[in-house]
């Protein structure tokens, strides 16, 4: 009987900076021969579906994170100057708009728009699908081929990277968008609805457990205690979403892949190698087992009544 291999798809989280372990899970996933098809992403997750989902190297993603002199390829780099970049000009005439948040997100997004082979959705080979928050319909919104698809991909990722308070709503066709992660932390959902079998769930927010000898988060600040709610906060949205998705599709395989990274800060970038050993070591873990049951075994053809 002809078999096929089964489809297979990659979710990532956002995660600001801790987004950077999900570079560790591809380079699992290119160790053990695991190709995904689909590629959906939020905020963190969004830069890379959009990036290595279109074929752009680990190691030149990466390139961007590492320390000027350590840096391999020429281009520009994705730098904090990036985001300290002037709003435009007629965002000076709408004062509400201009006090909504502490920077623009339209430095970031011409930085993607240089960097990504493909800026047209419509255009792509894989299926990419990147989500943001409508904040005034309080309401998901996907970016994609079958979705919003006349959206360049460089505006949709900055959409679904504008952190509130931090960046101001971003206006794409007069509605505002947010970080799509504020309705929903994961959509895997919308991986199972592109006819993946195989959902690679990337998710950075796992919360740090201090050992015994380390101080209470109560003694550590305020940055300290908000990184930590925010990872107890979406890790148990995260959580309970996984849980509905193998309720409602019992037939995909779910491998999730929480790297311990909760005591990085969302903000340092300059410890890249450490989020991605982390990421690459939960991920080869967690897939070999996957692997050693036969989850990525090629299915067999389903073949009609009545043909050859």
């Amino acid at each position: 009987m002809t078999a096929r291999r089964p489809r297979i798809a990659f979710v990532g989280s956002g995660g600001a900076a801790k987004g950077i372990a999900h570079l560790g899970v591809l380079k699992a996933c290119e160790e053990l021969g695991i190709v995904p098809d689909i590629f959906v992403g939020t905020s963190a997750g969004a830069i890379v579906a959009a990036t290595y989902g279109q074929g752009i190297p680990l190691d030149v993603i990466l390139d961007s994170y590492r320390l000027p002199w350590k840096r391999r390829y020429p281009g520009k780099k994705l730098t904090e100057h990036v985001f300290l970049r002037p709003p435009p000009l007629e965002t000076f005439l709408r004062p509400g708009h201009l006090l909504s948040g502490l920077l623009s997100i339209d430095g970031f997004e011409r930085f993607m728009r240089s960097r990504l082979p493909c800026n047209d959705f419509r255009r792509l080979d894989r299926t990419i699908l990147v989500t943001a928050t409508d904040i005034d319909a309080v309401r998901r919104v996907v970016f994609g081929r079958g979705f919003i698809e006349d959206v360049p991909v460089s505006r949709a990722v900055a959409a679904s990277c504008c952190v509130p308070v931090l960046f101001r709503p971003y206006q794409i066709d007069g509605r505002y968008y947010v970080d799509g992660e504020l309705v929903r932390t994961l959509s895997a959902d919308l991986a199972v609805g592109q006819g993946a079998e195989i959902v690679i769930v990337s998710n950075v927010y796992k919360p740090h457990y201090p050992e015994n000898t380390e101080r209470s988060f109560a003694h550590r600040g305020i940055p300290a205690v908000l990184e930590q709610s925010l990872n107890v906060l979406l890790s148990e949205k995260e959580r309970r979403g996984l849980e509905l998705y193998h309720y409602l599709f019992p037939r995909v395989s779910f491998i999730q892949i929480t790297p311990n990274i909760g005591s990085f800060s969302f903000l340092n970038r300059f410890r890249a190698r450490k989020l991605v050993r982390r990421g690459y070591r939960e991920a080869l873990k967690e897939l070999s087992v996957a692997k050693a049951r036969g989850v990525f075994e090629p299915r067999p053809l389903v073949q009609v009544a009545g043909t050859n």
